[in-house]
């Protein structure tokens, strides 16, 4: 029998600008029984998918909110021509019961303990229309990466934690995979990641470190041990400020093969990472402890993509842009993700935002193809939809060409050129984005920027003939536009 996964593409990504594998579907993968021939289908990786030819006994489908609409649609084909589907994610786990609409099955949380009954119910012919995964299992199966095959990423996809111990109220990973941050034993992760064949991968896990005193010992004890197998592997992930508390875990990781990480920094004001219930930290020190602790990060190495979000209520809306692009200059973040306050279902901004009528497009399922973080969703009474997306727009000219170019470069000499590289994979994302929504027609360099976006993955960087401080830094301010909201 064959089962067929579906990653549906994002309506905001870039056909083949796709860095990574999706680690769950392999996870779901790995937990099928034996007998099953399983085929992946990633949209992120292809141009076109003729569902019509499309053979499956079993489909399986995942989906972020902002695929939701999109993953329905793939669904409603399907079934239209007698395959079952049975869908699971994120989106399906915060509202089982629109997808049940749509769908044969709905799972609701994670996979791997709950799937072989699924498979074992299909079989028999007794599907059942909702399945319950648990949150609580701290041993992870060994994903089946053989579904990967077929396609090229930047990155190979590991898992060593789940769960974060954070409670950001506009993030739904602690609605889904808990609050319980469970790590897998050393061992165990080391092993998996020796048998990887490729040498870059991304580490998943949405806090690599944690905040507890054991959550440290066990990073210090896997740094400790990928550096002692000598893996040759070059790796990034993603962390929380206090990963540079002090050097010890920025020194160990790099050791280990970490070149780049990613850090949720959220805002430059206090008030505002107070309102979202960021650590107790980062509330109290904001941007000096920042500062701090991504210099101590990039001395030993490691380069840093830093995310930020616009539209919370208690930010200056006549500054946010500049303040956010000063502090990504002071601190010479080598990569950046910029969003828009978005309130995800499941999440306690949702609930807030809606209690408070605020939120503008609620004609489900469709509109959920605007929850993509980067289009402002919400009412503020601070600014205009089209006031925040100027300021958006903004935040977007650190991804011109040239800029990325130039960051390249900087970090290449001032950190490392394996941090260089890893930045430019996610600035260049970012940058071709830009290209394609148009946002850089202000540049003095517009007209020397390629018309065809398709990404690929590039030759280094050709480095500027210019010094890299003589490279124009051009910004459009909107400090005189903050009037007219």
């Amino acid at each position: 029998m064959k089962l067929v996964l579906i990653n549906p593409r994002n309506p905001v990504s870039l056909y083949g600008d796709y860095l990574w594998q999706p680690l769950a579907l392999a996870y779901i993968a790995a937990a099928t029984p034996p007998g099953w021939d399983v085929e992946l289908i990633d949209e992120q990786c292809e141009a076109q998918v003729d569902y019509e030819h499309v053979e499956a006994d079993l489909v399986g489908l995942t989906a972020f909110t902002t695929q939701a609409p999109h993953a329905y649609r793939i669904a409603q084909r399907l079934r239209a021509r007698g395959i079952p589907v049975v869908m699971g994610g994120i989106h399906a786990s915060m509202l089982p019961d629109e997808a049940a609409r749509y769908v044969d099955s709905v799972f609701v949380g994670e996979g791997e303990a709950v799937w072989p009954q699924v498979i074992a119910d299909f079989e028999s012919g007794n599907l059942q229309p909702r399945y319950t995964g648990p949150t609580d299992a701290t041993n992870m199966i060994r994903p089946d990466r053989s579904i990967f095959a077929k396609y090229r990423y930047a990155y190979a996809s590991a898992q060593t934690t789940r769960g974060c111990p954070m409670d950001c109220s506009f993030c739904s990973v602690t609605v889904f995979n808990g609050r319980l941050f469970r790590m897998r034993d050393v061992d165990d992760v080391v092993a998996e990641l020796a048998s990887i064949p490729e040498r870059d991968i991304i580490l998943v896990d949405d806090d690599l470190n944690g905040f507890s005193r054991k959550a440290r010992e066990r990073c210090i004890a896997l740094f400790r041990a990928m550096t002692a197998a000598r893996l040759d592997k070059q790796w990034i992930t993603q962390v929380t400020i206090n990963f540079g508390d002090d050097d010890e875990l920025p020194r160990l990781a790099r050791a280990a093969g970490c070149a780049g990480v990613f850090i949720g920094l959220e805002s430059t004001d206090t008030k505002s990472l107070t309102l979202i219930r960021k650590d107790g930290t980062s509330q109290r020190r904001g941007v000096p402890y920042y500062l701090e602790n991504l210099a101590r990060i990039r001395r030993q190495g490691i380069g840093v993509v830093g995310s930020f979000i616009i539209g919370i209520d208690t930010q200056d809306m006549s500054t946010i842009a500049d303040d956010i692009l000063a502090f990504a200059d002071d601190s010479e973040l080598d990569g950046f993700n910029p969003t828009i306050l978005t309130p995800l279902p499941g999440t306690r901004d949702y609930a807030r935002f809606d209690a408070e009528h605020r939120i503008l497009f609620k004609n489900y399922p469709d509109d959920w193809e605007r929850y993509t973080l980067a289009f402002p969703v919400t009412h503020h009474d601070k600014i205009s939809g089209a006031g925040l997306m100027r300021r958006y727009v903004q935040l977007l000219q650190y991804f011109r060409p040239e800029r990325i170019v130039e960051r390249y470069w900087r970090t290449h000499d001032t950190v490392s050129p394996e941090a260089a590289w890893h930045a430019f994979l996610w600035n260049r994302v970012w940058s071709n984005y830009g290209l394609r929504s148009g946002v850089f027609r202000q540049s003095p360099l517009a007209s020397t920027y390629p018309a065809d976006v398709r990404p690929a993955v590039p030759d280094r960087p050709v480095k500027p003939s210019l010094p890299l401080d003589t490279i124009a830094t051009f910004q459009p301010s909107l400090r005189e536009d903050s009037s007219r909201r």
